[in-house]
C-alpha cells in the first residue's frame, strides 16, 4: 500500500505522514534555492538573535531542512556568515552599476569619479545611501552589525570592518587618486579626506532611522555634505585656466587636462 494515497474519511498512519514529510524535505534539499533559503534565514536569524544565540538547527527548521543538510551547503556558521557578506558585496556591485560607478576596486572606481558633476554626485551619494536603508540584503547585514557589535565581539568586529574600515580605505585610495591627477588640492591627507566625507554618512544614516521625518531631513543633510566637502576639497582653478585646460583647447595644443569636479 501506498503511504500516501488514502481514501475519504481515512486517518493517515504515522507510516504516511513521516512518508509525506521525508518527501517534502528531500523536495526542499533539492531546490536550487535552498542555499540561498539558508542565507535568508541566517540574516534574518542573526540580525534579530545575534550570532551567538542562532544555530544551525535554527536554520534547518527554518528553511524546511534537516540538519545535516545544511552542512551539505555550509561547512559551518562561520562559513554561512562569510556567504551572506560575499553576497552583500556582489548587492553592492549591482547599486553601484545602477547608478553608473564601480566597487570592484579604487582604480576600477576611480575613472567614475573623474570629471564628475556636483549634482551627479549627489545622485551617486543618495543612491548608496538609499540601498543601505532600504535593500532588503543590505539593510538586514547592517542591522546584524548594530545588534553584533556588542553581543559577538568576532562577529562585530568584522562587521565593523565592512561597514567602516573597508569603505573608508577604499575612499582613502580614491581621494589619492584624484589628489594626484589634480581634481582634489594638493597636500591634502587621503585618509582625513575620506574619514571627513564617511564619518558624517555614518551619522546620517543613524538620523535617518530615528522616525518621523528624519530620514528626509537626513537627506537633505547628506545633499548639503556632499556638496560642501566638494567645495572645501576639490581643487580651485581660475575660470581662465579651466578655459585653457577645456577639451578642446587640450586637443589642439596636446595639453592634458585635469578633471575638475564641476559646479
Amino acid at each position: 500500500m501506498n503511504p500516501t494515497c488514502l481514501t475519504v474519511g481515512e486517518r493517515p498512519s504515522l507510516a504516511g505522514v513521516l512518508f509525506a514529510r521525508y518527501r517534502s524535505l528531500v523536495a526542499n534539499e533539492r531546490s536550487p534555492s535552498t542555499r540561498d533559503r539558508l542565507l535568508d534565514a541566517a540574516l534574518q536569524r542573526f540580525s534579530r538573535d545575534g550570532w551567538g544565540g542562532t544555530s544551525i538547527r535554527d536554520l534547518a527548521r527554518d528553511v524546511g531542512v534537516r540538519e545535516g543538510s545544511v552542512y551539505k551547503h555550509f561547512a559551518s556558521k562561520q562559513a554561512i556568515f562569510d556567504a551572506l557578506v560575499d553576497r552583500a558585496d556582489a548587492r553592492m556591485a549591482e547599486v553601484a552599476a545602477s547608478l553608473g560607478v564601480l566597487v570592484a576596486s579604487p582604480d576600477a572606481a576611480l575613472p567614475g569619479y573623474l570629471g564628475i558633476d556636483e549634482d551627479r554626485l549627489v545622485a551617486v551619494a543618495e543612491g548608496f545611501f538609499d540601498a543601505v536603508l532600504h535593500d532588503p540584503e543590505l539593510a538586514a547585514l547592517r542591522r546584524l552589525f548594530i545588534v553584533s557589535q556588542y553581543r559577538d565581539p568576532e562577529i562585530g568586529r568584522r562587521l565593523r570592518h565592512y561597514w567602516i574600515e573597508q569603505p573608508i580605505a577604499f575612499q582613502a585610495e580614491i581621494f589619492a587618486g584624484l589628489i594626484r591627477v589634480g581634481e582634489f588640492r594638493s597636500g591634502l591627507d587621503p585618509q582625513a579626506a575620506a574619514l571627513a566625507f564617511f564619518g558624517p554618512i555614518l551619522a546620517l544614516l543613524q538620523l535617518a532611522e530615528s522616525g518621523g521625518d528624519a530620514e528626509e531631513r537626513a537627506r537633505a543633510r547628506l545633499r548639503a555634505h556632499v556638496r560642501h566637502f566638494g567645495a572645501t576639497h576639490r581643487r580651485q582653478m581660475p575660470e581662465a585656466a579651466r578655459m585653457a585646460m577645456s577639451p578642446s583647447r587640450s586637443r589642439r595644443g596636446g595639453m592634458v587636462r585635469p578633471m575638475t569636479f564641476r559646479r
